[in-house]
């Protein structure tokens, strides 16, 4: 792999603000999946409680807050909601549940084997709780929360598989506080709160790290967790049954992504650097690595917190692309999108796709049902809004 070359931009993406005003302030994960059955996936959005939305307003409402806080809302007439989604078409909002400070850490599973997806989400700082959310038929009434875990402090990456090779999909979850990589069996009745302790898994404990995938990575025909900058490999004659092996070092907290990007028949690991330098020691990086040795191919080494990292084939040439995109946090005032284009081969060109709005943990999916990967995504704080990124390639 070569470091990626600048060309003239030949990608274009059209900018939609849908939600200017969210109902809760500093909105945690972004999800997409099809909640109606139309054929077009909607857009979910979690955040950290309750509050005025806005710039420089971040008034949560959750187990710590003043009761007078509360009370104001209440008199108001604010309802509790920071679990909303818009539907596609039209991108109405449904406000559909409560519960305070969830954070960055969710996933999309089927936990009651209906056949329809169930969020998965986690609380954050000071927070110990990670809750699924029961549907009803209609999606747009109220979702029940069941509580999965209360073990554990700050999910910040949810994410389910089959990690044991039962032929069921597993909760893995990353806590930073309690530095703990873990995972649950989903119970025969889930709705047992919370979810026993027989269900529960330990892989590896003293270890502080953000992102998460689940992938066979070695094409040994099991999954593997590529959690942090490291790669989990079931091994029975580890302690936990797990090994872990290391990709990199001297990263910050990263977000990851896989691919076969050069056509070796191989996945390739790209990490990002996503609160660097905001929590960082560095301003943020984007690389490549390429195994089985992980030599490294740095794409970007000066970005703000890039805490958006997609792979997808965004300009339709068959291979797939690195979406990158930087946060704000009061701190950015020109946050980049930058495009890496595949050459085909595993060689990248840069391109600034986008400039001037904030992202945040934003996803890559077919909005429109044109075939074409657009981006979705929602700002952290200060500023709180929800933004799509039309590819019009």
């Amino acid at each position: 792999m070569s470091e990626p070359e600048p060309q003239q931009s030949r990608t274009t993406f059209r900018h939609e603000q849908i939600d200017a005003n969210p109902p809760c302030s500093r909105l945690g994960f972004c999800l997409t999946t099809d909640l109606t059955g139309n054929g077009l996936p909607d857009v979910i959005v979690g955040g950290a409680g309750k509050g005025f939305p806005g710039r420089d307003l971040a008034w949560q409402v959750d187990r710590y807050s003043p009761l007078p806080v509360r009370g104001l809302l209440d008199a108001l007439g604010k309802e509790h909601t920071n679990l909303f989604w818009y539907e596609n078409p039209g991108w109405e909002r449904h406000d559909v549940a409560f519960l305070p400070n969830l954070d960055v850490g969710a996933t999309l599973c089927d936990v009651t084997g209906d056949g329809r997806p169930n969020v998965v989400a986690g609380q954050g700082i000071r927070n110990t709780d990670v809750y699924w959310f029961k549907m009803p038929a209609d999606p747009r009434e109220r979702w029940t929360p069941h509580l999965v875990t209360d073990q554990f402090e700050k999910y910040h990456d949810l994410e389910a598989g089959d990690v044991d090779g039962d032929g069921r999909d597993e909760i893995v979850g990353l806590s930073q506080e309690s530095e703990t990589v873990f995972y649950y069996d989903i119970p025969e009745d889930p709705t047992e709160t919370p979810w026993p302790d027989s269900c529960l898994h330990i892989v590896d404990r003293g270890i502080e790290i953000e992102g998460l995938r689940i992938r066979d990575i070695d094409h040994d025909g099991q999954h593997e967790m590529i959690a942090g900058t490291y790669v989990y490999h079931r091994d029975s004659g580890a302690a936990t049954g797990w090994r872990r092996d290391p990709v990199v070092t001297g990263w910050d907290d990263t977000r990851v992504e896989l691919a076969d990007f050069d056509g070796d028949g191989d996945l390739e690991i790209v990490f990002s650097e996503g609160d660097s330098p905001h929590y960082g020691t560095h301003p943020g990086r984007v690389a490549v690595f390429d195994g089985p040795d992980w030599s490294e191919t740095i794409l970007e080494d000066d970005l703000f917190c890039p805490h958006t990292l997609q792979v997808a084939d965004f300009d339709g040439d068959g291979t797939p692309d690195i979406y990158v995109a930087e946060m704000g946090l009061g701190e950015n005032d020109d946050p980049v999108h930058l495009l890496f284009r595949n050459r085909g081969d595993g060689t990248f060109d840069r391109e600034v796709v986008f400039e001037g709005i904030e992202t945040h943990e934003a996803v890559a999916v077919d909005l429109t049902g044109d075939g074409k990967p657009d981006l979705v995504g929602k700002s952290y704080a200060p500023d709180h809004h929800v933004d799509i990124w039309y590819n019009e390639n």
